[in-house]
């Protein structure tokens, strides 16, 4: 089980009991290299001025990937069955392309880099030098965070209106303007974790306040755990998180979209989607077309993003059957 962005294995302590009651199964799941507790090595994947956007997404992926495969040759897996959510997914992926013969099956959980972009597709191919324009758009894959916060927002009231609970109206119109101080920030390439490292003891307060919000439908003890948890991952040292802008163009779309990618896959692939997703499941049953292997693409109800957490119920029995194959 391998978590996504900002993550960490913590945030599947809703699953880890019930996919481990699986006869013949054991369980694994890992932080990435330089995310969550698992060690930080400096980040030397950096500029230059010679590299095309192509050299820096594959020097990125190896990175991940090769890292992966180091783990499973120490543990002593020769297969498995890979589970990846959102940047984790990605990552699972361009795993099971390279190292096919060590994956049985794949669950994809809400995974980016799916979708094609046809303007980000043609900078890659122009830009000469791409860190040159990462400071430009930083403040657009900004924007991506703020669609997950505002369909947590949306989860959030329906589980109060459930609950015969008085909710408020949301505001009318789109897209919330990110705040000035922000998009500052994200101009500089800024990722959220270095915001929380430099506004030190003003951190845990600003941590605390996106997982009540984001999470508020867990119980008040979960929600202080995960944000204890949260905050800790957070503050450490900044290594893998730096990853995010080679790996993402503006509006989160992959600047080497796996669509096509996808249908070079040789094993059984699962996609796990929420039903308020922000991530689009269409991108998923679209690329099924192409694909040549047995391809499934499940949504859970009243979930988004973290449907493992919104829904572990219903999201659990769904992979418990994928994994009896």
């Amino acid at each position: 089980m391998c978590h996504g962005y900002g993550a960490g294995l913590g945030f599947f302590y809703r699953n880890f009991e019930s996919l481990s009651q699986e006869k013949g199964w054991r369980v694994f799941a890992l932080d990435w290299l330089g995310m969550a507790r698992s060690s930080r090595p400096k980040w030397t994947l950096t500029k230059s001025s010679t590299q095309t956007w192509d050299d820096i997404v594959t020097n990125v992926e190896e990175h991940f990937v090769e890292s992966l495969e180091d783990w499973r040759a120490k543990v002593g897996l020769e297969k498995m069955t890979l589970f990846g959510h959102s940047l984790g997914g990605y990552f699972a992926t361009c795993y099971a392309l390279k190292y096919p013969e060590r994956v049985e099956k794949l669950i994809l959980v809400s995974p980016a880099g799916i979708p094609e972009n046809a303007v980000a597709q043609q900078k890659m191919v122009n830009d000469k030098n791409p860190q040159e324009t990462l400071e430009k758009e930083a403040s657009e894959i900004g924007a991506s965070y703020q669609a997950e916060a505002e369909e947590a927002e949306n989860i959030a009231h329906q589980q109060e209106h459930r609950n015969n609970q008085q909710v408020q109206a949301q505001p009318e119109g789109g897209r919330r303007k990110i705040p000035a101080w922000a998009t500052y920030l994200w101009d500089r390439n800024v990722t959220p974790m270095s915001i929380i490292r430099m506004i030190g003891p003003f951190g845990p307060s600003l941590v605390h306040t996106y997982t009540s919000r984001r999470f508020a439908h867990l119980t008040e003890g979960e929600q202080h755990d995960l944000y204890d948890y949260l905050y800790n991952i957070t503050a450490s040292t900044g290594s893998g998180e730096f990853a995010l802008a080679a790996i993402l163009a503006p509006g989160a779309y992959a600047r080497k979209p796996l669509f096509h990618r996808l249908a070079e896959l040789k094993m059984p692939t699962v996609f796990i989607y929420g039903e308020q997703d922000w991530m689009d499941y269409k991108a998923a049953e679209k690329a099924k077309e192409h694909m040549k292997v047995d391809t499934k693409v499940f949504r859970v109800p009243n979930g988004g993003h973290h449907m493992y957490l919104e829904n572990p119920e219903a999201f659990n029995k769904i992979v418990r059957e994928e994994m009896q194959f």
